[in-house]
């Protein structure tokens, strides 16, 4: 069972704690900004409610877009989305992200 809270939770400090190796400020807008802004909009959107599997998917798929906007090491990345698996109970394989 997917705890929703922790979920977006997790997904919101990943993106507020890692560092942004990139020094493009347009690309930031877009590839930051913007998706962490949807994140916050599905978190409202979505409540209490669990999440369906293709908003979970959605979901870190941005996050990804903003780790690779942030250009972070692929290593900083993979620990991450273990946090975020851990703390919320979303499985990437599960959603067939797995090979991100």
């Amino acid at each position: 069972m997917t705890d929703t809270t922790a979920f977006f939770g997790a997904v919101l400090k990943t993106i507020a704690s890692t560092r942004n190796n990139g020094s493009d400020p347009a690309a930031f807008a877009s590839g930051v900004a913007e998706p962490a802004a949807r994140i916050r909009a599905l978190e409202k959107e979505i409540g209490e409610r669990g999440l369906s599997p293709a908003e979970a998917e959605e979901i870190l798929r941005l996050l990804e877009t903003t780790l690779r906007t942030k250009r972070t090491p692929d290593e900083e990345r993979e620990y991450y989305l273990q946090y975020i698996e851990k703390a919320s109970g979303v499985s990437r394989a599960s959603l067939g992200v797995a090979g991100w």
